[in-house]
């Protein structure tokens, strides 16, 4: 089928003898592992990991190492780890129909350090990478003492392991209710791929970019159902995803033959599956060769061919304005094509896209050829968050060759917020790397509340490495939540970084029958905010009658008295409140300007107190029982007055749960509200 090569004996005297500088190759190594836990059976209730895990064995590279393995409670090495040919592939896929749901428990941990050593440690010239498919958390035991206590041996202990052997590990979650941290924990910080998978087609996608970052094959260009096959292309497979999935794919030959999955041909291997088709040919003729179907757009041809294009490894993972390195050349049965009259012939071009914005595209042959054959270009256009793909191809007139890489660029930290059952939200936190001090590393928030009131709270570092804070929304109205992080990395470099504010309503989504707290503008001299709902009137011990007693003598005495007291009160509540910052600091709006905040959070907590040191220092007092006083009034100054001379009652007895965090000192608790 298959005509004489002629292109690589021109070809062959134009490797220069004096360039060999390489960039380095290496076999994969890929270790599949795949859960079968009791859980699968809802969330894959149809066992799409079988055609996903078929596509996978039928697409790794020959000459590489693979191996499958099972796990639920127990972890079974479901194919043997051994190098791939035809029998491998042909007894791989035999087994696939052994992956079930019946796992009693989800043994991550056990599944890693089986897989590592089934497979045994990385062997020079191979790259090892693991794809873990799971749906669920880690869970070993009845008991949570035990699963959280795995949880930790797995980042503490199996990942630092894997990591220093340059094992990368790449984690597709087939649920939302996967343990996303441990997910990112293992992918991230190996530099990994960390994706969902909602459905089949998704599922298949997700295996197929894993395996092309595992074990990358070389490819020519697929444009406008159209590619070209060479005279050094000893085998292609055409991967072709359906956009109708019911549709018929037929193949057009440079010598005008059809061929579909029906036909019987001694070099075509033809599979269809329910949303793509995946066909193998050896010794393709050589030319133009035409796909007749409509494709969806992550359809491509690999090949088999001495006629390579190598490019550098590159990192899956950016954060944010980060750079990556393009480099590559052109290689011939082992040595580099350095000559510039090749060079000159060949048009060069790459593009880097996110979604469907094109970033930036150049021509790169348009520069004289690099001496030595390597090409090299920076890219430094990783400005916000999402999806990138790299698209490099070079046409050679005769012969053409493609590489497309993947990226996702990522904040250093991520958010999310989570409403509870009971009305509550629970802001959390994440790094996204492993390369953080999380133990130095601190994050605040400041919190708005409708009324115009802002706190400052800390967020807890929780066992599974991430930061909370949970709220207690007590008026109605919108919120905001203005985190700010004071990051610290593990070889003690320190940098800030402000996501994004939170924001949400409360009650959620907007109760027609709620009414909002109306937003006081704040005023330049302060006044005593009157309580949104009146208070009870308290009880006040009767002061000794004067000589000359009066109704009105009487009342602006009694107010006096109450004025004298409530001052003298929040002059003690102040300095309690200036005592236990430590916790919360309470502020308006206009005390503060947003270029202070970072300053003032880190002095206050380097500076303040620990409550429970403050348990026995803090003056007893309690607001509950002292009216407001308007201050501004006239009669309020003559009351005052006249109350300096009058007894007062002993300001009443204060306790520390009454500067409960989410509180001001001047605010009565709310009804069930908690205290710390």
């Amino acid at each position: 089928m298959k005509q004489m090569p002629v292109l690589w004996l021109l070809l062959a005297a134009l490797v220069s003898p004096v360039a060999q500088a390489q960039i380095e190759t290496q076999q994969a190594d890929v270790r599949v592992i795949i859960d079968i836990s009791g859980s699968m059976k809802q969330n894959d209730p149809e066992n799409l990991r079988r055609p996903a895990l078929e596509l996978l064995i039928n697409m790794i590279p020959a000459g590489s190492k693979a191996g499958v393995w099972t796990f639920g409670q127990y972890v079974n090495m479901l194919v043997p780890h051994r190098v791939v040919d035809d029998q491998w592939r042909k007894d791989a896929t035999a087994k696939v129909a052994q992956v079930n749901s019946v796992g009693l428990f989800t043994n991550i941990g056990g599944a890693l350090e089986r897989a590592a050593k089934d497979g045994g440690k990385p062997e020079p010239g191979f790259k090892t990478n693991i794809i873990l498919l799971t749906d669920g958390m880690v869970d070993v035991s009845r008991d949570p003492a035990e699963n959280a206590k795995e949880w930790r041996r797995i980042v503490d202990l199996v990942l630092p392991s894997l990591k220093g052997e340059q094992v990368k590990i790449h984690t597709v979650a087939l649920s939302d209710n996967a343990d996303q941290e441990l997910m990112n924990a293992l992918s991230l910080g190996t530099d990994g791929i960390a994706a969902v998978a909602n459905n089949a087609s998704e599922l298949t996608k997700i295996f197929m970019r894993a395996l092309a970052q595992s074990a990358p094959a070389d490819e020519v260009a697929l444009d406008e159902n159209k590619f070209l096959v060479d005279s050094s292309i000893e085998e292609f497979t055409a991967l072709i995803f359906r956009a109708v999935p019911d549709q018929q794919t037929q193949l057009l030959s440079p010598d005008q033959k059809f061929y579909q999955a029906d036909t019987k041909d001694p070099y075509i291997a033809w599979y269809r599956a329910s949303d793509h088709d995946l066909v193998t040919i050896k010794q393709p003729i050589e030319g133009e060769w035409l796909v007749r179907a409509d494709l969806d757009p992550d359809s491509k041809i690999t090949i088999v061919s001495n006629l390579k294009l190598l490019v550098k490894p590159m990192v899956n993972n950016l954060f944010e304005g980060e750079q990556a390195e393009l480099q590559f050349l052109l290689q011939d049965t082992g040595k580099t094509l350095s000559d510039a009259r090749f060079l000159r012939l060949l048009n060069i071009e790459a593009e880097l896209t996110q979604g469907d914005q094109s970033l930036w595209r150049e021509k790169l042959s348009d520069a004289l050829p690099p001496g030595n054959g390597i090409y090299r270009r920076r890219l430094d256009q990783f400005n916000s968050e999402g999806q990138y793909l790299l698209r490099l191809k070079v046409d050679g007139k005769s012969f053409s060759r493609e590489f497309t890489h993947n990226f996702a660029v990522r904040p250093p930290f991520r958010v999310a917020r989570e409403r509870q059952d009971n009305g509550d939200q629970l802001i959390s936190v994440s790094a996204n790397g492993q390369t953080l001090d999380k133990t130095r590393t601190v994050v605040v928030a400041k919190v708005r509340e409708p009324g115009g009131r802002s706190s400052i709270q800390p967020l807890v570092l929780t066992p599974t490495d991430n930061w909370e804070l949970l709220l207690s929304p007590d008026r109605d109205g919108d919120y905001e939540v203005d985190l700010r992080i004071s990051a610290v990395d593990t070889e003690g470099g320190k940098f800030d970084h402000h996501p994004d504010p939170v924001k949400f309503q409360h009650p959620e989504g907007g109760d027609p029958f709620a009414q909002k707290t109306p937003v006081v503008e704040p005023t330049p001299e302060p006044t005593v905010e009157p309580e949104p709902e009146p208070e009870p009137e308290p009880e006040v011990a009767e002061a000794p009658a004067p000589e000359a007693d009066t109704g009105q003598t009487k009342k602006w005495l009694l107010y006096g008295a109450l004025a004298f007291g409530n001052l003298l009160v929040l002059g003690l509540a102040y300095f309690a409140w200036r005592a236990v910052m430590g916790g919360k600091k309470v502020i308006e709006d206009d005390d503060i300007e947003d270029e202070s905040l970072d300053a003032e959070i880190e002095a206050e907590l380097s500076e303040a107190p620990k409550l429970e040191d403050l348990a026995e220092e803090a003056p007893a007092m309690s607001m509950e029982d002292t009216p407001a006083v308007d201050l501004e009034s006239e009669s309020a100054a003559e009351d005052l007055a006249s109350a300096s001379e009058a007894p007062t009652e002993p300001a009443p007895e204060f306790t520390l749960d009454d500067l409960a965090p989410g509180k001001d000192a001047d605010d009565e608790p709310s009804e069930g509200e908690e205290k710390t």
